[in-house]
């Protein structure tokens, strides 16, 4: 399919959600860090019910060891700063827009277990953050799972397009190298940075989206996004294992230099990280 006729599509779906106002007011809010009040911030969450609750239930699972219950975002910011909030925010915000696909009878691509990758990421970018001690781990855990948000938009309204590519993934073919066979040279890291700009996301969130499988052609946060697609790259082999899939996923040598990883560090990382996923999918709900 040529890219433009699914950008096209993408942009008249009737499955491709608006923003309501109070989100989109969000939204804006967040767009413009330096300058927020976040007591306007909160008043917004919190006009917005199921949005606030969301937030406080995954807070309170147990996950970001703050050692008392979270009540308020005003609480959630002090424990965990103002930015790891902010992209907790937008991940709900887009749970909460992107409706749960209609599961066909014989669909090939399976949105729960992609969302075991969707979090694996965010697990194994908090494990290198703690190990190599690079950023925030709650920060870059909270990238993580927005990072693929070009497949939940596929997803929602292409679902027999991601079939077709899940299909040649199945028969071998490198995911992204199936994504742009199938999608005229575009992966799914072009649609959720579409998307992105769509709903006027902040940056440094776009650039992670839209540059976590290509991390030297980004534009900011280089540090943050080749720790990303580390992790992506752990967490992918674990999801292909899902599958009934072994295909090799080599690791940049730049990107391990960029960031001080050794091979011992990666390999610690890979071997603790499946024990690590198990547990923290026990404490989050996405739904």
């Amino acid at each position: 399919m040529d890219r433009d006729i699914i950008f096209e599509i993408l942009d008249n779906s009737e499955y491709l959600p608006d923003l309501p106002e109070n989100v989109s007011e969000i939204l804006d809010l967040l767009k413009n860090p330096v300058e927020l009040d976040i007591d306007i911030l909160i008043e917004k969450v919190s006009q917005s019910g199921e949005l606030n609750k969301l937030m406080l239930k995954n807070l309170n699972t147990g996950y970001f060891q703050l050692h008392k219950e979270i009540k308020s975002i005003k609480e959630a910011v002090i424990y965990l700063g103002m930015q790891t909030v902010q992209n907790l925010l937008i991940f709900f915000i887009t749970l909460q827009l992107f409706p749960k696909t209609k599961e066909k009878k014989s669909r090939t691509f399976n949105m729960h277990h992609y969302w075991k990758h969707v979090l694996g990421t965010s697990v194994a970018g908090s494990m290198l953050s703690s190990r190599m001690k690079i950023g925030d781990k709650y920060k870059i855990f909270s990238y993580g799972l927005i990072h693929d948000i070009g497949i939940i938009t596929l997803d929602t309204c292409l679902p027999d397009l991601i079939d077709e590519i899940t299909e040649k993934l199945k028969n071998g073919v490198h995911q992204l190298v199936a994504e742009r066979i199938a999608m005229g040279g575009i992966t799914h890291a072009d649609i959720g940075a579409w998307i992105c700009r769509r709903w006027n996301i902040r940056e440094d969130i776009t650039n992670i989206v839209e540059f976590h499988h290509t991390p030297f052609a980004a534009k900011s946060n280089f540090e943050e996004v080749q720790l990303i697609y580390v992790a992506d790259v752990i967490s992918t082999e674990y999801y292909e294992k899902l599958l009934g899939l072994n295909l090799n996923h080599t690791i940049s040598k730049k990107a391990m230099g960029n960031l001080g990883l050794t091979e011992d560090n990666l390999k610690e990382v890979i071997e603790e990280f499946p024990s690590e996923l198990e547990k923290v999918a026990h404490y989050f709900s996405f739904y």
